[in-house]
């Protein structure tokens, strides 16, 4: 349809069948109703982005940690337990952030300083739970190309990973 058909093909008054183009009804002789489709067109925060990039990238990442824990132990394993619950909880964490992020988003003018602010901390939240990831998918390729039995690393890589849930739930 295009601009010159963009009406009801019915009168909206009378009900009378309109023809391509015809401007009055030929029932009841009032002007044919047009719609006029708006587009608005949203601007976009320089943020939204960025925003988007770390989601994909944290997906991307924890997807890969839950592959790697398939490889590394059996799902009866103590420490599989332990870092499946680890990745759920950083994923949770990490989901409930970005949907907090993303109304930010929704009141950001890139007049407001302490928007701004805040979603650069957000930002800052967001990619810590990206390098937290990639510390506990570090954790295990080494896990999986030594074998290595001792468990401090992995016991200190849960600490900070809790350390920084902790403190995201407090902030």
């Amino acid at each position: 349809m295009d601009l010159e058909d963009d009406h009801n093909h019915f009168c909206i008054y009378c009900g009378e069948p309109l023809e391509p183009g015809q401007n009055f009804c030929s029932q009841c002789g009032r002007e044919v109703y047009r719609e006029f489709k708006v587009e608005v067109i949203r601007k976009l925060s320089k943020y939204e982005l960025k925003i988007d990039e770390i989601e994909q990238e944290y997906d991307s990442k924890q997807k890969k940690a839950f592959e790697l824990l398939e490889r590394s132990f059996d799902p009866t394993h103590m420490s599989y337990s332990k870092f499946s619950a680890a990745i759920k909880k950083s994923n949770q964490l990490f989901k409930s952030q970005l949907e907090v992020t993303r109304e930010m988003l929704k009141v950001d003018d890139d007049d407001n300083r302490i928007v701004e602010r805040e979603l650069e901390n957000k930002i800052k939240i967001l990619e810590t739970f990206i390098d937290k990831i990639e510390d506990l998918i570090n954790e295990l390729v080494i896990h999986l190309s030594s074998n290595k039995k001792d468990n401090e690393d992995i016991d200190n890589l849960f600490h900070d990973m809790d350390d920084l849930i902790d403190s995201v739930k407090n902030y």
